[in-house]
């Protein structure tokens, strides 16, 4: 298995690792699946606890000015589990960068290699090569199975999110009255956020929000449905918005689940978030 890739151009680098540092708020490490189109960001708790799963791709040649794979079978794959986080850091000291350069690697063990080639100080027109290993682990043939495309559930309500910002300033203020925050939408554009303990309710109202295109087959005939989350969750997501989405939209199976997507041209990041029982 081989892949090396390389950027030239400073804000590719500077998404680039916007987009790492969001999917670092929702894991520790996850699945990196290289394809000769796209990158992926995987997690899969579902397989395993009914837990939250994140699929994050990225369109590699709207970022990448030189790109290279062999993978391991007919698809031209590779799959590896890595820290997102330790990624994301590796990227941070780019200010200046002429080039980064991202290979696959057998050092000690398997790491992802960046190189980063930054001017000398003093300005004597030399450069320096500054590299990092991030460690990896190489996921085997017999388990890609486990990271494939979530399907998509047969949600209730479709709706565009408000702007997340608004969002977000709602979520932290009550996330410290509760645990948890029931999210109630209509089709009629309507959102609420509840919290509701022994001591307080407290209700928060966004309207006129808009509908998504719906394909003619989607069932439209609930006029409403809400899911009780994990609000620290739902607020990590909405915090995600470095990645510079220009929509987010939010599915609600009723009782079940959330399903929230941020949509930018080259960028998509699905988020899977269970309903959790409060009784």
């Amino acid at each position: 298995m081989r892949f090396k890739a390389k950027l030239f151009d400073v804000q590719s680098i500077t998404q680039l690792q916007n987009v790492i540092s969001a999917v670092s708020k929702f894991c520790k490490t996850c699945c990196l699946k290289l394809t000769e189109d796209k990158i992926y960001f995987i997690l899969n708790d579902r397989l395993v606890c009914g837990g939250t799963t994140i699929w994050c791709e990225v369109t590699q040649s709207s970022y990448f000015d030189e790109y290279r794979i062999e993978g391991k079978d007919d698809t031209g794959a590779i799959l590896m589990s890595v820290s997102p986080e330790i990624l994301a850091k590796s990227l941070c000291n780019t200010l200046g960068a002429s080039s980064v350069k991202v290979k696959l690697a057998k050092k000690q063990s398997a790491c992802l290699s960046v190189e980063i080639a930054l001017p000398s100080p003093g300005g004597s027109g030399m450069q320096r090569l500054v590299t990092h290993d991030v460690p990896v682990h190489l996921i085997p043939l017999s388990h890609w199975q486990e990271y494939e495309e979530p399907g998509m559930p047969e949600f209730d309500i479709s709706f565009y999110l408000p702007p997340l910002r608004k969002l977000r300033n709602v979520l932290e203020r009550i996330k410290n009255l509760s645990n948890h925050v029931t999210v109630q939408g209509s089709w009629s554009g309507e959102m609420t956020l509840s919290v509701k303990t022994e001591l307080v309710t407290t209700k928060t109202y966004f309207t006129e929000l808009d509908i998504p295109q719906l394909d003619s087959q989607v069932d439209t005939s609930r006029a409403s449905a809400e899911v009780t989350v994990d609000i620290k969750k739902f607020l990590t997501f909405v915090q995600s918005q470095g990645i510079g989405a220009s929509k987010s939209i939010c599915n609600i199976v009723h009782n079940r689940a959330l399903q929230l997507f941020l949509l930018q041209d080259d960028v998509q990041l699905q988020y899977y978030l269970p309903s959790i029982d409060t009784s």
